[in-house]
């Protein structure tokens, strides 16, 4: 029984992004079951509470430059209103003076972390145009959530974020907490090498349940990466999280528990994944009783 949940990766963000979002699902994955559904603040919220969730990591990033003060600050906002969300900022490369909105982020608006998106955002995490940020993130010992994996639903235009991409930043920037989201799907060694060379390094399940089990029901061996995962989970949980990504994850959020569930680890472990590696990262508040 998990005492605290938290789910470590939720995209809840100001209503046009997530009217956005429910058109990208419509359009990119016509048979996902929130396809066409309308998200808002509240009802995500509330989703994620009816399932036992007590804490909520919310992950925002900027479609372009202007958007980072305004995502930044609904954050903050948003923290305001449910204490039991823990917001992470964001910044986009071609923001002028990164620094300042670390700065702002952490001292200001109180930011527990940041979280970048090169995918979607359009860039590489290597970009140099970043380190500052990550300069003033060391600083200031903030974690970050580097997307990584499932490259495939994203255009083909943007660049891949190759093990060496990251290693390199890792290497870099040695006393930056790195967390590898999504884990690189499918190749999992990627993020088991880092996690086992790099002592900064954690990762983030998000996805990689319902990834492989929905794979396999498409035909595709996933024995290889259910075995990497499992013995993974098994010796290094107390450095992994999990998150349904939700509104944007694999499936509703009941669908990913069950996949998750299915999995039938070990009751230590899902302590690990589902609250204590979280709180360890951000030392979490106490206000549940």
């Amino acid at each position: 029984m998990i005492n605290m949940m938290v789910d470590a990766h939720v995209h809840i963000m100001p209503q046009r992004r997530l009217n956005g979002l429910s058109l990208w699902l419509s359009h990119s994955f016509p048979n996902h079951p929130l396809a066409g559904k309308l998200f808002n603040e509240d009802n995500i919220i509330k989703e994620l509470q009816q399932k036992g969730v007590k804490y909520i990591f919310n992950l925002v990033y900027p479609m372009k430059s202007s958007e980072t003060e305004e995502l930044n600050l609904f954050n903050y906002h948003l923290n305001k209103k449910f204490k039991h969300i823990i917001p992470f900022g964001s910044l986009h490369v071609e923001n002028e003076d990164k620094k300042a909105i670390v700065n702002r982020c952490v001292k200001e608006l109180g930011h527990s972390g940041f979280k970048l998106h090169p995918y979607v955002q359009g860039f590489s995490p290597d970009d140099e145009r970043l380190f500052p940020a990550y300069e003033m993130m060391e600083k200031f010992c903030k974690p970050i959530i580097i997307h990584t994996g499932f490259e495939t639903f994203y255009p083909k235009r943007r660049k891949t974020i190759t093990l060496k991409t990251m290693e390199d930043l890792i290497k870099r920037f040695s006393s930056l907490t790195f967390i590898a989201s999504h884990m690189f799907y499918p190749e999992l060694n990627n993020a088991v090498y880092l996690l086992e060379t790099y002592d900064n390094v954690y990762l983030d399940t998000t996805n990689i349940f319902s990834a492989i089990l929905q794979d396999e029901k498409k035909g595709i061996d996933r024995d290889r990466e259910r075995e990497i995962l499992i013995k993974t989970l098994r010796q290094r949980s107390e450095r992994m999280v999990f998150g349904t990504d939700h509104p944007a994850g694999m499936s509703d959020v009941d669908t990913i528990l069950l996949d998750l569930n299915s999995f039938h680890l070990k009751n230590e472990i899902k302590q690990d994944i589902q609250f204590n590696t979280a709180n360890h990262l951000l030392n979490l508040p106490v206000f549940f009783e």
